[in-house]
C-alpha cells in the first residue's frame, strides 16, 4: 500500500480494533481508551467499512471477532508495540524507572539463579518490579503471543529465529538423596546401574508426563526404573526426599544451591543422560527496547556468574 492510500486511513482506528479485540466489549474498550460508547461504536463502523469485513458479531458473552479479526489480532499487536517503541523516549534511566518486567522461569530457576539478582537490581533500579510467571510448555510460542517479556529456560541447541537468546551455560543430571539412605552410607562406587535401578524414585514433571530424560536415557537402553511419587515442583520434591527413601534425579546447578541448606547426599548418575542448556530469551519485538536490554544485560551478567558459582561448588562436592 502507498503511503497516499494510508494517509486515507484513521490509523488512530487501529488503536480502538485493539482494545476491542482484547476487551471483546464496547463498553470496557471505551473505558480503557477514555473515549465514549458511541466513539467507539463509530470508529468500528469505519473499520469495518475500510476492511469489508464485520470484524465482531454480538453474542450473550459479548462480541465475538470474525475470523478476519482474529487474524490481525497478533500482526496489529506487534505494529502497535513497535510504534509505541518508536514513539518513546530512547534513553532508559534504572535509578528512576518504575516498569514492570515480566519474566518466566521455574521454581528451580527462581531459586538457583534469580533471587541472588534482586538485591543487586534494586540497587540499581530502586522503583523497578518484576513479575515472575509459571514457566510452562512452548516459551518461544508465550513470547510470541505477547506473554513474558523474558524466560529464563531450557531450550534445544538452535533458538527459534524470532526469539533473542543468550545461552548461560551447560548442565547435566545428578542423584541426590537423603543422608541416612542406605546407599548414601555406601562408596560412590556402589552406587551402580543395578543399585540404581532397585532404588525407589521420584520425577518432577511439569507436564504430566510419565517419564523424563533420565527415564529416556534408561529406555534407549531397554531399561526403566521405578517412579513411585511424580509431582509438579522442583524445590518440594527436596523436601520429600529429606524424609524418604526416595532417590531424586535434578540438575546439577539446583542441586548445588539446594544442597547448602538440606542434609542430602549427591551421588553422578551410573548411565548417560544427555546435558542441556540454560538461556535467557527475549522476543524480537522488545530487542530495541532500551529499559529491556538494561534488564537484560544487567540479569545476565549475574546470572552468569551464579551460574559459574554454582558450578564450581557441584565439582567440589
Amino acid at each position: 500500500m502507498h503511503l497516499a492510500d494510508l494517509a486515507r486511513h484513521d490509523l488512530n482506528a487501529l488503536v480502538t480494533l485493539h482494545a476491542l479485540l482484547d476487551s471483546r466489549s464496547v463498553t470496557r474498550a471505551a473505558q480503557r481508551l477514555n473515549l465514549s460508547q458511541p466513539a467507539v461504536s463509530r470508529t468500528l463502523s469505519r473499520l469495518r467499512l475500510a476492511f469489508d469485513d464485520p470484524l465482531f458479531v454480538r453474542t450473550h458473552r459479548g462480541l465475538r471477532p470474525t475470523a478476519r479479526a482474529e487474524a490481525l489480532g497478533p500482526p496489529l499487536a506487534r505494529l502497535l508495540e513497535e510504534l509505541g517503541a518508536l514513539l518513546a523516549p530512547p534513553e532508559f534511566d534504572p535509578a528512576s524507572t518504575t516498569r514492570r518486567f515480566q519474566l518466566a522461569t521455574t521454581d528451580y530457576g527462581m531459586h538457583a539463579f534469580l533471587a541472588p539478582q534482586w538485591q543487586a537490581l534494586k540497587r540499581q533500579a530502586p522503583h523497578l518490579r518484576l513479575d515472575i510467571q509459571a514457566y510452562s510448555g512452548s516459551i518461544e510460542q508465550r513470547l510470541d503471543e505477547g506473554g513474558p517479556e523474558l524466560a529464563l529456560c531450557v531450550l534445544g541447541d538452535q533458538v527459534p529465529a524470532n526469539v533473542h537468546g543468550r545461552e548461560l551455560g551447560r548442565d547435566h543430571f545428578v542423584c541426590v538423596m537423603r543422608e541416612a539412605h542406605p546407599l548414601a552410607r555406601e562408596p560412590e562406587a556402589a552406587f551402580t546401574l543395578e543399585a540404581f535401578l532397585e532404588a525407589d524414585h521420584q520425577l518432577i514433571s511439569m507436564g504430566g508426563d510419565d517419564r523424563g530424560a533420565v527415564d529416556l536415557a534408561l529406555a534407549r537402553h531397554g531399561l526403566s526404573r521405578h517412579v513411585s511419587l511424580r509431582q509438579p515442583h522442583f524445590l518440594a520434591s527436596f523436601s520429600a526426599t529429606q524424609h524418604s527413601d526416595l532417590l531424586l534425579c535434578v540438575p546439577g546447578c539446583l542441586a548445588a544451591s539446594v544442597l547448602e541448606h538440606w542434609p542430602l547426599a549427591l551421588r553422578r548418575l551410573p548411565l548417560e543422560v544427555a546435558s542441556f542448556s540454560y538461556w535467557l530469551v527475549w522476543h524480537e519485538r522488545h530487542h530495541g527496547d532500551a529499559g529491556h536490554a538494561w534488564l537484560r544485560q544487567t540479569l545476565f551478567e549475574g546470572l552468569e556468574t551464579r551460574y559459574h558459582a554454582l558450578r564450581r561448588r557441584l565439582l567440589a562436592m
